[in-house]
């Protein structure tokens, strides 16, 4: 089975290793990488080629809808995906018209968020 290659990219690093050990168990997920804010993600995405970014919204340095549109350049065919603690919509809306495949929420649950993931890929 192909798995998708994930970059999982948070300020938080409890909760980016956390999500990486979520997605591992799973069958067609694989963490390739995680990065500290915006600037480092967009770093290191190109060398690891991400089928997915799970991009945090708020972060130092530099945030994810700031991060997003060069993601977006640098990765075409990924499926960025905002995961964020704000629950506002207008937020998911502009996170959206950014460029983001999706907007979930970090209260979600994982079952919740690897349904999301996968449903991208259709």
């Amino acid at each position: 089975m192909l798995r998708d290659r994930v970059l999982v990219v948070d300020d938080a690093a409890h909760l980016r290793d956390l999500l990486t050990l979520l997605l591992d168990i799973e069958d067609d997920f694989e963490v390739v990488g995680t990065a500290a804010d915006g600037a480092q993600a967009l770093r290191v995405a190109p060398g690891l080629a991400p089928d997915v970014v799970l991009l945090d919204l708020a972060m130092p340095v530099m945030d994810g809808l700031a991060a997003l549109p060069e993601l977006r350049r640098q990765l075409p065919d990924a499926r960025i995906v905002i995961f964020s603690g704000y629950e506002h919509q207008a937020l998911a809306e502009q996170a959206l018209a950014a460029g983001a495949d999706d907007y979930i929420e970090k209260g979600t649950s994982v079952t919740h968020l690897v349904d999301r993931l996968r449903a991208l890929r259709n």
